[in-house]
C-alpha cells in the first residue's frame, strides 16, 4: 500500500470508529487527484495538504521490514511505520466524491514536487504520506542473494526523482537519476543508486561483510520521512563451481554430424559427475545424438562458441522427457541445440509444494547463457496426418505443446537466449530470485509462456513473438498450483504477433478460489470463519484474504497458516472485520511491474482476477484490444485493487480478435456475481494516457472509486466511457481531438435520460410514428411531431405496396434506427407494426433497443413464423424472454402489438388478438442504445448468436405508446387499418383464384 502513517499512538482499535486510512494513490504530481481508501471517514470531512520539508535525511526509522523471511509471505504494505505528530503548515483542499469508505481530492497546482503529507478530519483525524518510496522486493547478482562486489537491484514504487510523480529535469535521463540506499546490517553504509521510477540498481563494495541487511531508500525528499520502509536481504559469498574442464573429443566424440556422438558426451558429462562438477567443453563442430543427456550437478555443459558448437538429435521416434536434463545447480552457455521430434528441450527439477508427494526443494540454480534453440517437431516432408499426429502427441506433454525451457526453484538466469520451439517456449514455476533478460523467445503451435507461482522474477529486454499462425501469448499465474505469485518486473519487452486461442500477450489467472463468506470471530492475527472453506485444497498459505464488503472492506492480508476453520494472518487487521462483513480467499497475485513494453498483433495485456497493487506503465500498444484491470468471479472471487494505469499509449487501435473488429480500450472493470454483487474492483488510477486511432478509456461493471484523469483521446467514436453500475468514479482534465462522444457516464445519461423521458410518460397519443411515405434524404420523418426520424443505414428502401400508400422494404443487409436513447426505455410502452415477410424462417429483429448486444429493454423480434419478445432485468438475467405460436405468414401482412406493463408482464397480439402472454413482476433494464427497426443483435438463419438477425420483407405504420394499450385500444388500432390492408391483399388473392 501507500506508505501511510497514521495520527495518533498506535493503530485504531478494532471496535474503534475513527478514521482510519488503508491506502491512498501515489505517485502524484501537483495538480493530479488523490484517492483515499479507508473506514469511518464521514460524508464532510475536511482535508488538509502540507509538502514535507527536504531537509537532512537522517537514519531509517527502526522500523520492522516490509519483506518478512523467506518463510513467510510478504506484508502488502510499509504500514508498520512509526507515527508521527501533524507537520503542521497545511491548507485546506476541496473534497471531492466523500463517502464512509473513500474521498478524492486535488492536490494543489502550486506546489513543488515532492512528498506530501494530508489529513482527514471528522469525528477524529487520521494522516498519511504521498510518493514516499516503496521498495517491495530486491534481487542480487546470486539471485536471491548478492555478493561482495557484486550488485543489488530494488524494485517498487517512487523510487526515483523524475519518475512517475514528477516530469524529469531538463536533460535528465534516467540513467542520471541517483536515490541513496542506506544498508544496515554487519556494517552501516550508504550508497548511491542508478534509478527509474520503479527500479534502482546499485554496485556492492567488494568488502562488504557478509550477513543479513536491512536496505532502506531516499530519494531525496522529505527529510527524515522520505526513507522507504526497509526489506531484508542476504549478502553471501558466491560459491565457485568446480572449474576442471572434460573436453567431449577426449571422450571420443568427433562432431562431424555424421558418427553418433551421444555416448561420449554423455561420458563426459558423467565423468564431471564422478568429480563433483566442472566444465564439459563442446568444441567447434556438429555433435549427433540420439538420446538425451543428463547433466551432473555442479556442471556448466559450454560450448566453444554458440555459432560454433552445436548438438543435434536425430528425428527420435520415442524421445525420453529431455533432451537436456539436469537436476539443479547446472548450466549450459554458448551452445546451439537442433532437433525435430521431442518431448522438452531443457529440464530442471520443479519444486512442487510442500503436500507433494516427491517435492523438490533443491530446485533451482539453473544458468542458460547464450543457447540457441531450434527445435521443429514438424521439419521436412511430414504429410498432413503425420502434423496432426504429432500436434495431437505435444499437448501430452504440456498445455501448448512440448516446453522449450521449463524450470523452477531459487536462482533461476536466462540471459542472451535465442529460443524456438514447436510448442510453449517457457515454462517457470515457483522461481525465486529469477532473471529472464535480453532473449530472442519464439512460441510454436498452440505455445505460450508461462510464469507461474513467483516470488521475485525479473523479466526484461526480452523478444517474444508468435512463430506460427496458432501461437498465443503468456503471462503470470497461479496455474501451477502455486496460492500466490508476486514481485515481477516485466520490463521494455517486445511482443508481438500472437493470432491463437485467446492471443492474449500477458495475461494473469489463477482460477478458484478457498473460501468465501462471512468470520465467526477476528481477533489479532487470527480469523475463524463461519462455514467450512469451499475448497479441499490443503496449502493455503500466502493465499490472499480479503474484506469485499462491510466492516473493513478495502483491506486484505496473507495467510500465514490454517487449521479447519481457523486462519492466521501475516498481522492484525487496522479494522477487524465484524460477523457481517464478506471474506474472499483467494490466490493472491500483486505487485506486477509492467513497464515499457511494446505490444503489436496480439492480444490484451490484462490483470485477470485477482491484481493487488500492479503498475501499467509506459506501455505502447497496436492492433491490439488494449490493457486491462479485470476484478472477476473466476471459478471464486477474485478482486481487482489498487492497479495503475499511468502513461501508456493505444495506437492504430482497431483491434481483430476471432472473425469481427472492434475498438481498443483501456478498461477498468469489476465483475457482478450473485451473492457477492458489491465492487470486484477498487481504486484504480487511469491518467496520462493517449489513446489513439479509434482507442478509448472504458470503465465498467462494479468498479468503484476510479480517477481518470489527464488522459487523451484522438479519432475515436467515444473518449472516455463510466457505466452507470460503476460508483466514485472521477473524470477530469482529459482532452479529446476528433471524438464523436467526449465522455459517456451512463449514470449521468441515465439520469438526464429519466428527465427527458419524464415529458414523454403516458401520452394518450403515440410518441412516436412512422408511415413512411416518402424518405427526406435518409430519413423517415416521425408523424407524431416530436422528431424522432428514423435514419436508413444499409438497404432499406421506400417502396409502394404499403398497408396504405407506401412501405418501407428490408432485404436482409439493413435497417432502420432512431437515435433516440431515453424516451423508448420507457417502463409501460406499446408497438404496434404492420410486416409482411418475404421469409418465416430463422431469426429476424422487427423492433429493437439492442444493436450491439447489450441488456435491453425491449426486443420484438420475427422466430420464424411465429413472434417473440425479450428483455432482461436490471441485473443481467433475461426472464422475459417467449414466443407466440406462428402466426406470420410469408407474403402476406399481420399486425403486431406488443403491450408491456412493468411489474405486471407482456402481451404479444397478431390481427388485433392476443396470442401470448406472460406474466413477470420484475423491473427491466435501460440502455442507451437506439431503436432499430428491421434488425436484431443476434439472429440469421439459421439463428446465430454473433452475427445479427435482419429482417426481410415489407413493414408499415409503425407506433410506439409510452404507455400499455388495453386489448380493446390494440383492437382498434388493427380495425382501423384492417379494411386497408384487405384492400392491399385483395389483388393478390383474385390473381391466385382459379
Amino acid at each position: 500500500m501507500a506508505g501511510l502513517i497514521c495520527v495518533g499512538s498506535a493503530l485504531p482499535a478494532a471496535g474503534a470508529d475513527r478514521p482510519t486510512v488503508f491506502w491512498a494513490s501515489d505517485p502524484v504530481r501537483p495538480g493530479e487527484a488523490v484517492m483515499v481508501l479507508g473506514h469511518a471517514l464521514g460524508d464532510k470531512p475536511t482535508v488538509e495538504v502540507v509538502r514535507l520539508n527536504d531537509g537532512p535525511c537522517g537514519e531509517p526509522s527502526t522500523l520492522q521490514a516490509a519483506s518478512a523471511p523467506a518463510t513467510q509471505p510478504a506484508p502488502d504494505a510499509p504500514g508498520h511505520a512509526a507515527n508521527i505528530a501533524w507537520p503542521g503548515g497545511g491548507r485546506a483542499v476541496e473534497v471531492l466524491q466523500a463517502s464512509e469508505q473513500s474521498l478524492k481530492f486535488v492536490l494543489p497546482a502550486d506546489l513543488a514536487p515532492g512528498l506530501f503529507a494530508f489529513r482527514i478530519s471528522t469525528a477524529g483525524q487520521a494522516a498519511g504520506v504521498l510518493n514516499r518510496p516503496r521498495v517491495w522486493w530486491g534481487q542480487g547478482d546470486l539471485g536471491v542473494s548478492a555478493s561482495p562486489g557484486g550488485w543489488l537491484a530494488l524494485y517498487g514504487l517512487n523510487l526515483a526523482e523524475g519518475g512517475w510523480a514528477d516530469p524529469p529535469a531538463a536533460g535528465a535521463t534516467q540513467a542520471s537519476r541517483r536515490s541513496v540506499v542506506r544498508l544496515r546490517g554487519p556494517k552501516t553504509l550508504t550508497l548511491e543508486a542508478d534509478c527509474s521510477p520503479s527500479t534502482a540498481r546499485l554496485a556492492l563494495p567488494a568488502d562488504l561483510p557478509c550477513g543479513q541487511y536491512e536496505v532502506s531508500l531516499h530519494r531525496g525528499w522529505g527529510g527524515e520521512l522520505g526513507w522507504s520502509a526497509p526489506v531484508r536481504f542476504e549478502v553471501r559469498e558466491r560459491s565457485a563451481w568446480p572449474a576442471t574442464v572434460f573436453n567431449v573429443k577426449d571422450f571420443g566424440a568427433e562432431g562431424d554430424g555424421v558418427k553418433d556422438d551421444t555416448a561420449a558426451v554423455q561420458a563426459a558429462l558423467a565423468k564431471a559427475g564422478q568429480a563433483g562438477g566442472g566444465v564439459v567443453l563442446v568444441p567447434r563442430g556438429r555433435y549427433r545424438l540420439s538420446e538425451g543427456l543428463t547433466v551432473p550437478r555442479l556442471t556448466v555443459l559450454r560450448g566453444e562458441r554458440r555459432d560454433l558448437a552445436c548438438l543435434a538429435w536425430t528425428d527420435l521416434a520415442d524421445p525420453s522427457e529431455a533432451l537436456v536434463r539436469g537436476a539443479n545447480s547446472f548450466a549450459l552457455e554458448e551452445l546451439t541445440l537442433y532437433a525435430r521430434n521431442y518431448r522438452h528441450v531443457i529440464v530442471g527439477d520443479h519444486p512442487g509444494r510442500a503436500t507433494d508427494r516427491d517435492p523438490r526443494p533443491d530446485a533451482g540454480d539453473v544458468r542458460l547463457l547464450g543457447v540457441v534453440v531450434r527445435a521443429n517437431a514438424y521439419r521436412g516432408h511430414l504429410t498432413p496426418a503425420q502434423v496432426d499426429e504429432r500436434f495431437r502427441a505435444s499437448l501430452k506433454h504440456s498445455t501448448g505443446g512440448g516446453d522449450t525451457v521449463r524450470l523452477g526453484g531459487r536462482n533461476i538466469e536466462i540471459r542472451d537466449c535465442d529460443l524456438y520451439g514447436s510448442g510453449r517456449v517457457l515454462y517457470l514455476s515457483r522461481v525465486r530470485g529469477g532473471l529472464v533478460r535480453g532473449n530472442r523467445l519464439y512460441n510454436g503451435r498452440w505455445g505460450w509462456y508461462c510464469i507461474s507461482g513467483s516470488d521475485g522474477v525479473v523479466f526484461d529486454h526480452n523478444t517474444l513473438v508468435g512463430a506460427d499462425l496458432m501461437s498465443t501469448g503468456g503471462g503470470l499465474n497461479c496455474l501451477d498450483g502455486s496460492t500466490s505469485s508476486q514481485n515481477v518486473f516485466f520490463g521494455h519487452n517486445r511482443l508481438s504477433l500472437m493470432h491463437g486461442w485467446d492471443r492474449e500477450a500477458m495475461t494473469t489467472d489463477a482460477g478458484g478460489e478457498l473460501y468465501f463468506g462471512k468470520v465467526a470471530s477476528a481477533e489479532g492475527a487470527k480469523l475463524t470463519l463461519a462455514a467450512e472453506p469451499t475448497t479441499k485444497r490443503p496449502e493455503w498459505r500466502g493465499a490472499g484474504v480479503f474484506i469485499l464488503n462491510g466492516r473493513g472492506a478495502g483491506q486484505y492480508r496473507r495467510v500465514v497458516a490454517r487449521t479447519e476453520r481457523t486462519v492466521e494472518i501475516d498481522r492484525p487487521w487496522a479494522v477487524a472485520p465484524d460477523g457481517e462483513s464478506e471474506l474472499a480467499i483467494t490466490m493472491f497475485q500483486g505487485h506486477y511491474l509492467v513497464v515499457d513494453n511494446e505490444f503489436a498483433d496480439c492480444g490484451a495485456m490484462q490483470f485477470y482476477g485477482t491484481s493487488i497493487e500492479c503498475l501499467v506503465a509506459g506501455n505502447r500498444g497496436a492492433r491490439m484490444p488494449g490493457f486491462r484491470g479485470l476484478g472477476l468471479w473466476y471459478h471464486g472471487y477474485q478482486p481487482s485493487w489498487f492497479c495503475q494505469f499511468l502513461d501508456n499509449e493505444l495506437a492504430a487501435g482497431n483491434y481483430y480478435h476471432f472473425d469481427s473488429v472492434a475498438e481498443a480500450s483501456l478498461e477498468v472493470f469489476g465483475a457482478r456475481r450473485a451473492p457477492y454483487e458489491g465492487p470486484m474492483n477498487r481504486c484504480a488510477v487511469v491518467r496520462r494516457n493517449r489513446l489513439l486511432g479509434n482507442a478509448h478509456v472504458r470503465v465498467g461493471g462494479t468498479s468503484r472509486d476510479v480517477i481518470v484523469e489527464a488522459n487523451r483521446v484522438t479519432d475515436a467514436d467515444q473518449g472516455v466511457f463510466v457505466s452507470r453500475t460503476c460508483a466514485g468514479v472521477l473524470t477530469r482534465g482529459n482532452t479529446f481531438e476528433n471524438v464523436v462522444r467526449e465522455v459517456v457516464d451512463e449514470e449521468a445519461l441515465r439520469l438526464a435520460a429519466l428527465e427527458r423521458l419524464k415529458r414523454f410518460m403516458g401520452r394518450q397519443e403515440p410518441v412516436a410514428s412512422w408511415s413512411f411515405e416518402a424518405l427526406t434524404g435518409k430519413r423517415f420523418p416521425d408523424g407524431s411531431d416530436n422528431g424522432f426520424a428514423a435514419a436508413v443505414r444499409g438497404d432499406a428502401r421506400c417502396v409502394a405496396g404499403g398497408i396504405r400508400g407506401h412501405a418501407v422494404r428490408f432485404d436482409g443487409e439493413g435497417c432502420l434506427a432512431v437515435e433516440e436513447p431515453a424516451v423508448f426505455n420507457a417502463p409501460d410502452i406499446t408497438v404496434s407494426l404492420w410486416v409482411k415477410p418475404a421469409k418465416v424462417t430463422g431469426r429476424r429483429g422487427l423492433i429493437a433497443k439492442r444493436f450491439a448486444g447489450a441488456g435491453a429493454p425491449l426486443v420484438v423480434s420475427q422466430n420464424g413464423a411465429a413472434v417473440g419478445f425479450e428483455s432482461c432485468e436490471e441485473d443481467g438475467r433475461w426472464t422475459f424472454n417467449f414466443s407466440s405460436r406462428p402466426v406470420l405468414k410469408e407474403n402476406q401482412w399481420t399486425h403486431v402489438a406488443v403491450a408491456v406493463k412493468q411489474g405486471e408482464g407482456i402481451t404479444i397480439y397478431a390481427d388485433g388478438q392476443a396470442v401470448a402472454e406472460k406474466k413477470n413482476p420484475a423491473l427491466r433494464a435501460t440502455n442507451s442504445e437506439p431503436l432499430i427497426l428491421g434488425r436484431e443483435a443476434w439472429g440469421g438463419e439459421p439463428p446465430k448468436g454473433n452475427t445479427p438477425g435482419f429482417y426481410v420483407g415489407l413493414m408499415d405504420e409503425v407506433k410506439v405508446w409510452t404507455r400499455t394499450l388495453s386489448a380493446d385500444e390494440v383492437r382498434q388500432e388493427y380495425e382501423s387499418l384492417r379494411k386497408a390492408q384487405q384492400a392491399a391483399s385483395a389483388p393478390a388473392s383474385r390473381a391466385a383464384a382459379p
